[in-house]
Protein backbone atom coordinates (compact mmCIF):
# COMPACT_ATOMS: atom_id res chain seq x y z
CA UNK A 1 0.00 0.00 0.00
CA UNK A 2 1.39 3.35 -1.28
CA UNK A 3 0.35 5.07 2.05
CA UNK A 4 2.40 2.47 4.41
CA UNK A 5 5.25 2.64 1.94
CA UNK A 6 5.90 6.46 1.21
CA UNK A 7 9.02 7.96 3.10
CA UNK A 8 10.33 11.21 3.10
CA UNK A 9 13.41 11.06 0.86
CA UNK A 10 16.24 13.21 1.01
CA UNK A 11 18.86 11.28 -0.70
CA UNK A 12 18.29 11.01 -4.52
CA UNK A 13 20.56 8.62 -7.33
CA UNK A 14 21.16 10.86 -10.29
CA UNK A 15 19.10 9.16 -12.50
CA UNK A 16 16.80 11.53 -14.30
CA UNK A 17 12.96 10.99 -14.17
CA UNK A 18 11.21 9.71 -17.15
CA UNK A 19 8.62 12.08 -19.35
CA UNK A 20 6.25 9.25 -18.93
CA UNK A 21 6.87 9.26 -14.93
CA UNK A 22 6.52 13.46 -14.78
CA UNK A 23 3.62 13.11 -16.82
CA UNK A 24 1.63 10.45 -14.17
CA UNK A 25 2.69 12.41 -11.59
CA UNK A 26 0.80 15.69 -13.09
CA UNK A 27 -2.14 13.43 -13.80
CA UNK A 28 -2.44 12.36 -10.34
CA UNK A 29 -2.07 15.73 -8.97
CA UNK A 30 -5.23 16.62 -11.53
CA UNK A 31 -7.30 13.91 -10.47
CA UNK A 32 -7.06 15.42 -6.42
CA UNK A 33 -10.21 16.82 -4.79
CA UNK A 34 -10.55 20.42 -4.41
CA UNK A 35 -13.00 22.81 -2.44
CA UNK A 36 -15.60 23.72 -4.99
CA UNK A 37 -13.46 21.95 -7.35
CA UNK A 38 -11.86 24.99 -8.14
CA UNK A 39 -8.39 23.14 -8.66
CA UNK A 40 -5.90 26.05 -7.98
CA UNK A 41 -2.91 23.66 -8.10
CA UNK A 42 0.07 25.10 -10.49
CA UNK A 43 3.77 23.67 -10.47
CA UNK A 44 6.63 24.24 -11.90
CA UNK A 45 9.26 21.78 -13.14
CA UNK A 46 12.25 22.30 -12.10
CA UNK A 47 15.40 20.24 -13.74
CA UNK A 48 17.86 23.17 -14.21
CA UNK A 49 20.70 22.75 -11.81
CA UNK A 50 21.88 26.07 -11.30
CA UNK A 51 17.91 27.21 -10.49
CA UNK A 52 17.57 23.89 -8.52
CA UNK A 53 20.59 25.29 -6.37
CA UNK A 54 19.29 29.01 -5.74
CA UNK A 55 15.92 27.47 -4.46
CA UNK A 56 17.69 25.46 -2.51
CA UNK A 57 20.09 28.66 -0.74
CA UNK A 58 16.23 30.47 -0.19
CA UNK A 59 15.32 26.64 1.03
CA UNK A 60 17.97 27.38 4.27
CA UNK A 61 20.41 25.45 1.88
CA UNK A 62 18.64 21.69 2.23
CA UNK A 63 20.63 19.92 -0.20
CA UNK A 64 18.67 17.40 -1.06
CA UNK A 65 16.48 19.70 -3.15
CA UNK A 66 19.27 20.50 -5.80
CA UNK A 67 20.24 16.59 -5.73
CA UNK A 68 17.00 15.48 -6.76
CA UNK A 69 17.03 15.42 -10.79
CA UNK A 70 13.60 17.53 -10.62
CA UNK A 71 12.20 20.02 -8.12
CA UNK A 72 8.45 20.48 -8.27
CA UNK A 73 7.76 24.17 -7.32
CA UNK A 74 3.74 23.54 -5.87
CA UNK A 75 1.58 26.84 -6.18
CA UNK A 76 -2.01 28.32 -5.50
CA UNK A 77 -3.61 29.98 -7.97
CA UNK A 78 -5.55 32.68 -6.45
CA UNK A 79 -6.96 33.82 -9.77
CA UNK A 80 -9.26 30.88 -9.75
CA UNK A 81 -11.05 32.40 -6.75
CA UNK A 82 -11.66 35.50 -9.09
CA UNK A 83 -12.65 34.08 -12.45
CA UNK A 84 -13.94 30.10 -12.02
CA UNK A 85 -16.07 30.11 -9.41
CA UNK A 86 -19.68 30.55 -10.80
CA UNK A 87 -18.05 27.95 -13.43
CA UNK A 88 -17.27 25.29 -11.38
CA UNK A 89 -20.39 26.05 -9.45
CA UNK A 90 -22.49 25.37 -11.81
CA UNK A 91 -20.77 22.29 -12.75
CA UNK A 92 -21.61 20.92 -9.39
CA UNK A 93 -25.56 21.94 -9.99
CA UNK A 94 -24.95 20.43 -13.48
CA UNK A 95 -24.24 17.49 -11.60
CA UNK A 96 -26.16 17.63 -9.36
CA UNK A 97 -24.24 17.82 -6.00
CA UNK A 98 -26.27 21.30 -5.52
CA UNK A 99 -29.51 22.83 -6.55
CA UNK A 100 -29.52 25.69 -8.11
CA UNK A 101 -30.12 27.68 -4.64
CA UNK A 102 -26.11 27.75 -4.29
CA UNK A 103 -25.72 30.52 -6.28
CA UNK A 104 -27.94 32.27 -3.55
CA UNK A 105 -26.57 31.43 -0.47
CA UNK A 106 -22.25 30.51 -1.67
CA UNK A 107 -20.79 33.62 -0.09
CA UNK A 108 -19.87 36.83 -2.10
CA UNK A 109 -19.74 35.12 -5.20
CA UNK A 110 -20.93 37.86 -7.60
CA UNK A 111 -18.47 40.22 -5.42
CA UNK A 112 -15.46 41.72 -7.47
CA UNK A 113 -12.12 39.94 -5.95
CA UNK A 114 -9.00 42.53 -6.49
CA UNK A 115 -5.58 41.43 -5.49
CA UNK A 116 -6.34 41.83 -1.76
CA UNK A 117 -9.92 40.42 -0.97
CA UNK A 118 -7.88 37.22 -3.28
CA UNK A 119 -5.60 36.94 0.14
CA UNK A 120 -8.56 35.82 1.82
CA UNK A 121 -8.36 32.58 -0.03
CA UNK A 122 -4.61 31.84 0.60
CA UNK A 123 -5.47 29.42 3.05
CA UNK A 124 -7.99 27.39 1.49
CA UNK A 125 -6.08 27.65 -1.82
CA UNK A 126 -3.02 25.79 -0.19
CA UNK A 127 -4.87 23.49 1.83
CA UNK A 128 -6.24 22.77 -1.47
CA UNK A 129 -2.64 22.11 -3.24
CA UNK A 130 -1.38 20.56 -0.28
CA UNK A 131 -3.80 17.28 -1.08
CA UNK A 132 -2.52 17.42 -4.26
CA UNK A 133 0.76 17.08 -3.54
CA UNK A 134 0.05 14.26 -1.23
CA UNK A 135 -1.08 12.54 -4.76
CA UNK A 136 1.76 13.20 -6.35
CA UNK A 137 3.52 11.75 -2.96
CA UNK A 138 1.50 8.45 -3.24
CA UNK A 139 1.47 7.93 -6.69
CA UNK A 140 5.29 8.83 -6.49
CA UNK A 141 5.34 5.87 -4.82
CA UNK A 142 3.92 3.37 -7.27
CA UNK A 143 6.46 4.65 -9.96
CA UNK A 144 9.50 3.56 -7.54
CA UNK A 145 10.22 7.50 -6.75
CA UNK A 146 10.66 9.11 -4.09
CA UNK A 147 9.38 12.21 -2.86
CA UNK A 148 9.58 14.88 0.28
CA UNK A 149 7.40 17.49 1.24
CA UNK A 150 9.24 21.03 1.83
CA UNK A 151 7.56 24.10 3.45
CA UNK A 152 10.79 25.23 5.37
CA UNK A 153 11.64 27.98 2.83
CA UNK A 154 11.63 31.50 2.00
CA UNK A 155 8.63 32.08 0.18
CA UNK A 156 9.12 35.35 -1.12
CA UNK A 157 12.43 34.84 -2.28
CA UNK A 158 11.91 31.93 -4.62
CA UNK A 159 8.58 34.13 -6.10
CA UNK A 160 11.40 36.33 -7.51
CA UNK A 161 14.28 33.63 -8.38
CA UNK A 162 10.95 32.38 -10.66
CA UNK A 163 9.86 35.54 -11.32
CA UNK A 164 6.38 34.38 -10.22
CA UNK A 165 3.63 36.81 -10.51
CA UNK A 166 1.68 37.53 -7.73
CA UNK A 167 -1.43 35.31 -8.14
CA UNK A 168 0.91 31.94 -7.76
CA UNK A 169 1.74 31.48 -3.86
CA UNK A 170 3.92 28.96 -3.76
CA UNK A 171 2.53 26.10 -1.17
CA UNK A 172 5.61 24.15 -1.01
CA UNK A 173 8.43 22.30 -2.54
CA UNK A 174 8.58 18.18 -3.37
CA UNK A 175 11.82 17.58 -4.88
CA UNK A 176 11.30 13.61 -7.58
CA UNK A 177 13.81 11.14 -8.33
CA UNK A 178 14.58 7.22 -7.67
CA UNK A 179 15.26 7.34 -3.98
CA UNK A 180 18.93 6.32 -2.90
CA UNK A 181 18.11 4.85 0.53
CA UNK A 182 15.31 3.47 2.36
CA UNK A 183 14.74 5.29 5.88
CA UNK A 184 12.58 3.30 8.51
CA UNK A 185 9.62 4.66 8.69
CA UNK A 186 9.20 7.74 11.38
CA UNK A 187 7.02 6.97 14.94
CA UNK A 188 3.34 7.88 14.74
CA UNK A 189 1.01 8.55 17.63
CA UNK A 190 -1.78 6.31 17.87
CA UNK A 191 -5.10 6.36 16.61
CA UNK A 192 -6.76 6.83 20.19
CA UNK A 193 -4.27 10.00 20.19
CA UNK A 194 -5.91 11.27 17.25
CA UNK A 195 -9.60 11.25 17.98
CA UNK A 196 -10.48 14.36 19.74
CA UNK A 197 -14.10 13.15 20.38
CA UNK A 198 -16.44 10.83 18.89
CA UNK A 199 -20.17 12.12 18.89
CA UNK A 200 -22.69 9.29 18.95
Amino acid sequence: MAMMERRSIRKYKSDPVPDDMLQELLEAARLAPSGTNHQPWRFIVVKNQDVKEQIQAAAFNQKFLSQAPMLLVCCADLTTYAHDTKKRLQELIDAGVFGPEAFDSYPGIDKPKDANTLKAFIPHAMLNVGLAMEHIALRAVSLGLGTCWVQLMKAKQITQILELPEQLVITGLMPVGFPDQNPPPRPRVSVEDIVYKVID
